[in-house]
């Protein structure tokens, strides 16, 4: 999964929930991202948006992290507009942003990016 690969190859590190790289919590998201969207269950539309936003939100946070810390390690090697890039992208993560597929996009780019640099999973 992407977003574990992302975070695994920022933080040098294996599985671990610590510092977002499982992608249990990726999934947590896409679950409740699901049931939000699924007027079959049996869940009130404020309790099914309060888990998409709360599991949105922990996602959210490890990208963004990810990205600072990432930024931090390829800033001198980086080209300018990859840098800009992964600006940009860490700009438009505020807590306002819900959207799936800007999100998805966003670690699509910023893992080409990294791995570009040398950075592994």
């Amino acid at each position: 999964m992407q977003y574990e690969f992302l975070i695994r190859q920022v933080y040098e590190c294996g599985r671990n929930y610590a510092v977002g790289a499982d992608a249990d919590i990726y999934r947590n998201m896409q679950h409740a991202h699901n049931d939000l969207t699924n007027d079959g269950t049996l869940k009130s539309l404020n309790e099914r948006e309060y888990e998409f936003r709360s599991a949105f939100a922990a996602v959210r946070g490890h990208v963004e992290k990810a990205l600072v810390r990432g930024l931090a390690k390829i800033k001198y090697s980086a080209s300018e507009s990859d840098i800009q890039a992964l600006e940009k992208s860490k700009a438009a993560l505020t807590f306002k942003f819900y959207d799936v597929d800007k999100l998805d996009a966003i670690i699509e780019a910023a893992f080409s990016i990294f791995n570009k640099y040398g950075m592994t999973a």
